[in-house]
């Protein structure tokens, strides 16, 4: 501890490596993920976020975690809400967060607001063709890469337009650097077309969803059990034909002893906490701790109170009645 002003005590500064030159724009997840791949000591970890709440994101990104993956095709995210979580997950990171959304494929809406708002990465649930892709890249980039429209309320002119890329004044090339698309194959006919899908540049990274892959697969995957063949035998195209193309994958570990086979797969970001999970793990945890104190110290109780030869029951202290 010093008495040094803030600027003087380095060590209180967050080295935000990947961030845009101003916090409402987006940082650079496809060099993270890039940076990753070379070394995965640097594999990101995040968050997976289902509540649709501002305070919950403004916690989460006060630890900082590398990214904060935000689910608005199942999270109840309202316009604003979503505007807002964005912003709280880059200012209370400090610029150290990342966000990526997963926005529903045919909602224009989330991600236009998810895009003005500094997004850094999609996720493209449902991909089952190239054009699902082409379609998105049209409405994630500016031109020449789309034909995103440019929203006047993003910055102001010599106050918030400040870019990290020249000739930049209104962050364009800031948004095509940077902004990723990671295509998520949930389907059978997804992974019928994985190669073209995973052959097409616009595809910075990829996801697989293994519930609605399982479903419309009619796969029986169980949590906890060891998935069947024809889950393996997917699995399996799907990592190497990422492979072949060089395509980092992007997921989910439900736990701790997943993540060395998932390294081995090429997962360069890693979901290794959900806040719904997190949430509800906390509470049963807290209540089968108390319940077990509680079973424990009657027991002892119980058990002393016979070694004394007495019933074993508490007198109840009774109050003496005031005097008149």
């Amino acid at each position: 501890m010093t008495d040094k002003p803030f600027p003087q005590q380095t060590q209180l500064h967050t080295v935000a490596e990947h961030r845009a030159a101003v916090l409402t724009y987006p940082a650079n997840l496809r060099e993270a993920l890039r940076q990753a791949k070379e070394d995965p000591k640097k594999t990101l970890l995040g968050v997976a976020q289902g509540i649709p709440s501002v305070f919950v994101t403004k916690v989460m990104a006060s630890a900082k975690p590398d990214f904060i993956w935000m689910d608005v095709e199942h999270g109840i995210f309202d316009r604003s809400t979503l505007y807002d979580c964005i912003h709280a997950a880059q200012h209370h990171s400090e610029g150290k967060t990342l966000v990526v959304c997963r926005v529903p494929k045919h909602d224009e809406v989330s991600l236009s607001t998810a895009l003005d708002a500094g997004c850094a990465g999609f996720v493209i649930p449902h991909t089952e063709t190239a054009q699902d892709i082409k379609d998105k890249v049209k409405d994630i980039f500016y031109p020449p890469l789309g034909q995103r429209s440019f929203s006047p309320w993003t910055f102001t002119p010599g106050i918030s337009n400040q870019s990290l890329y020249a000739n930049d004044n209104w962050n364009m090339k800031n948004s095509n650097n940077h902004i990723c698309v990671i295509a998520q194959i949930e389907s059978v006919k997804g992974l019928e077309n994985i190669e073209e899908i995973a052959a097409m540049p616009e595809v910075d990274a990829l996801m697989f969803g293994p519930g609605d892959y399982s479903a419309d697969a009619g796969i029986d995957l169980q949590l906890g059990a060891p998935p069947p063949q024809a889950f393996v035998e997917a699995m399996t195209k799907f990592v190497s034909t990422a492979h072949k193309y060089g395509k980092p994958l992007f997921g989910a570990a439900q736990g701790p002893a997943m993540i060395p086979l998932m390294l081995q797969q090429g997962y360069t970001g890693l979901a290794v906490t959900f806040d719904v999970w997190g949430v509800a793990n906390m509470v049963k945890d807290g209540m089968e701790e108390a319940r077990a104190v509680i079973v424990k110290n009657v027991d002892e109780t119980a058990a002393a109170a016979k070694a004394n030869g007495s019933n074993g029951t508490a007198e109840v202290p009774t109050r003496e009645a005031p005097s008149s």
